[in-house]
């Protein structure tokens, strides 16, 4: 049997980012062959995975891609808040965005089964990443927005958001994202999103709070009542938090689009 050469295994380590000891095992026993080896150490993580893939996976972060074309983000679990914030973890995170946006894909078991652009499947791919992060990791959801997108993650990696626009966003796109992940309360893009039985019944207790005066008065009260309740639910009407002088959608249309559509994530929140 030929030597095992260090660049050989330097090489291995690389692509994989495997300790040097799994490394040169797989090619020994591999005889050298680097594609060998690769199924080697494939073979042996997912039956690993497999052994793991009971454990709470109570952590995670949220992966991102923007591009021309769409937006997209992806809800990545792992067991522990250490891993979550591992740089290896976020970039697979971000690799499965990607694929996400490029595939059409959104079905997390649909996924497995397509290529990425290196040729390897998604599958292969996430046997990999357990090979580096030594975890139990579970994709737990996809976005896709098509159109002209952009995206920002919060520094905890914890919350995420996409918008897609008329024209590309570019970094005012990212700053309408970061308010977003900000806004505590966001029931739709524009008022005809927000759900009409309950946007009927927050006119109807204007209307009440507004009774005995004359019936112009009356529409005028509710009319502004309700200018402020949308304001404080709707992303287009709501203040913008860099400049609440405006709102985001003005900011928009400041920078040369309007928003098209939106999607925010948060890890470990309750989506059925």
């Amino acid at each position: 049997m030929a030597a095992i050469t260090a660049q050989q295994v330097q090489k291995l380590r690389e692509k994989t980012g495997l300790a040097m000891m799994d490394v040169k095992k797989a090619l020994v026993e591999a005889s050298g062959d680097e594609g060998g080896a690769l199924d080697i150490l494939r073979k042996k993580f997912a039956d690993k995975m497999v052994e793991r893939g009971d454990r709470e996976v109570a952590n995670g972060r949220i992966g991102v891609y923007a591009d021309d074309k769409c937006a997209a983000m992806c809800e990545l679990r792992c067991e522990t808040d250490f891993v979550a914030t591992n740089n290896d973890f976020k970039a697979i995170a971000d690799a499965l965005a990607k694929q996400c946006a490029t595939s059409g894909i959104t079905d997390p078991d649909a996924i497995k089964k397509s290529n990425m652009e290196s040729g390897q499947s998604v599958q292969e791919f996430m046997t990999d990443a357990f090979g580096k992060i030594k975890e139990n990791i579970q994709i737990k959801r996809f976005a896709r927005l098509e159109g002209p997108g952009a995206v920002y993650v919060h520094h905890n990696g914890q919350s995420a958001a996409a918008i897609t626009g008329t024209a590309a966003p570019g970094d005012a796109g990212r700053k309408i994202c970061m308010h977003i992940t900000s806004a505590v309360v966001l029931d739709g893009r524009v008022r005809e999103d927000v759900d009409a039985s309950v946007a009927a019944e927050a006119k109807a207790k204007a209307a009440e709070e507004a009774a005995g005066k004359p019936q112009e008065i009356i529409d005028k009260i509710v009319a502004g009542k309700m200018d402020k309740w949308y304001a404080e639910r709707v992303l287009v009407e709501q203040p913008f938090v860099m400049d609440d002088k405006k709102s985001v959608g003005e900011f928009g249309k400041e920078n040369g689009f309007e928003i098209t559509g939106y999607q925010k994530f948060e890890v470990g929140e309750i989506t059925e």
